[in-house]
């Protein structure tokens, strides 16, 4: 019973995206294995997952899709998916579902559970076209809340919990302002690039810093943060979740029994950046930092080809080096995280990211 993780490449200049599939079980047999899809990106990397579900796992049926979160470079892609391929299950988060349940937590008295729905619809609108297609097509829709999905032999969902997901609403950037102050605030994006300074870091030197609580974004936040677990092998998915929502992920793993720095291979939060992980996070979820190159982790980063410094930030891949993880990025080529017994590909070997000896400040 093997399995196979692929990251496909998303993103053209400095924007990037996640597009991943996943299929376990008999894999010399399409009609014993199980086909995941977490996450599309654009549009043309979710034209090139159902290419690559079809060359690859040899299929055109899917049994499950997840949508992480609606920000268009996750979301967008998924129609192509759903379109496309036969598909069993979606998952994704329905925020207009949500609008009864805070409604009467913003200042204009005007604003009703009926409009709040129309708003959140209307400013989503690529989450929107998921769901609308979804019910189209008859395929039944479930959201993924850690408190409402129970973990099973395959996958552990660790967050976001519904109350969690209810206070990020209302930092979404389509929610009219809210009548109170609340912890989760949009970060402001100035435009332009910013001049880049570099600094000096060494194995014992560490300048990743705790981002601020408002460094990612709310809908980052509310990320789909999940535990794949298969025989001895475990992969924790993180999408774009920032300090909250994988502080939230890992007390849940904590609940469950779950030791998260047990996990063998992950996904580096938001494609690597530096806003979304610090040193206290880092070491719960990967364990404290090593004296000396020690690797017994395997960390992957989806990125475009163009996106560093930022997408990855060179701290956050030596900061993920301390702790025992290589780290590897798509930056325009797909990869694969597979068992031992799984089918050979005719694919190039990865080479992982080097340590950085200069970091942007």
């Amino acid at each position: 019973m093997a399995f196979e993780v692929d990251f496909l490449p998303v993103g053209d200049g400095e924007r990037s995206g996640d597009a991943i599939a996943l299929r376990f079980g008999n894999l010399q047999n399409p009609r014993e294995q199980t086909v995941v899809v977490i996450d599309g990106g654009s549009k043309e990397s979710g034209a090139a997952l159902v290419e690559h579900i079809k060359s690859y796992y040899y299929t055109d049926a899917v049994n499950v899709v997840i949508c992480t979160h609606s920000d268009s470079d996750h979301a967008s892609g998924l129609t192509e998916v759903i379109e496309n391929l036969s598909i069993g299950k979606l998952f994704m988060h329905l925020p207009w579902n949500h609008a009864g349940n805070i409604d009467d937590l913003f200042k204009d008295p005007r604003i009703t559970t009926d409009s709040l729905k129309r708003h959140f619809k209307k400013s989503l609108e690529n989450a929107h076209e998921l769901e609308a297609l979804a019910k189209k097509k008859g395929i039944p829709i479930y959201e993924p809340f850690s408190d409402m999905v129970k973990s099973n032999d395959d996958f552990s969902l660790l967050g976001p919990s519904t109350k969690f997901y209810e206070e990020l609403l209302l930092s979404f950037r389509a929610a009219p302002a809210p009548a109170v102050e609340i912890p989760f605030l949009q970060k402001v994006v100035t435009a332009g690039k910013e001049a880049i300074r570099w600094v000096v870091e060494n194995w014992g030197v560490e300048t990743l810093s705790e981002p601020d609580a408002n460094a990612s974004s709310a809908e980052n936040n509310s990320s789909v943060i999940l535990l794949f677990k298969h025989g001895g092998s475990q992969f924790l998915f993180t999408s774009d979740a920032g300090v909250p929502a994988l502080t939230e992920a890992a007390d849940c793993a904590a609940k469950l029994g779950i030791d998260l720095r047990t996990v063998g291979a992950l996904q580096v939060p938001h494609h690597g950046s530096k806003h979304n992980v610090g040193p206290l996070i880092l070491d719960r979820i990967l364990g404290p930092r090593r004296q000396q190159e020690e690797f017994s982790k395997t960390a992957f980063v989806s990125a475009s080809k163009e996106g560093e410094p930022k997408h990855p930030s060179k701290r956050v891949v030596n900061a993920f080096m301390r702790r025992g993880a290589k780290v590897y990025a798509t930056q325009g080529k797909p990869i694969c995280h597979f068992s031992k017994d799984a089918p050979a590909r005719n694919w190039n070997n990865a080479t992982a990211l080097p340590f950085y000896n200069q970091v942007e400040e």
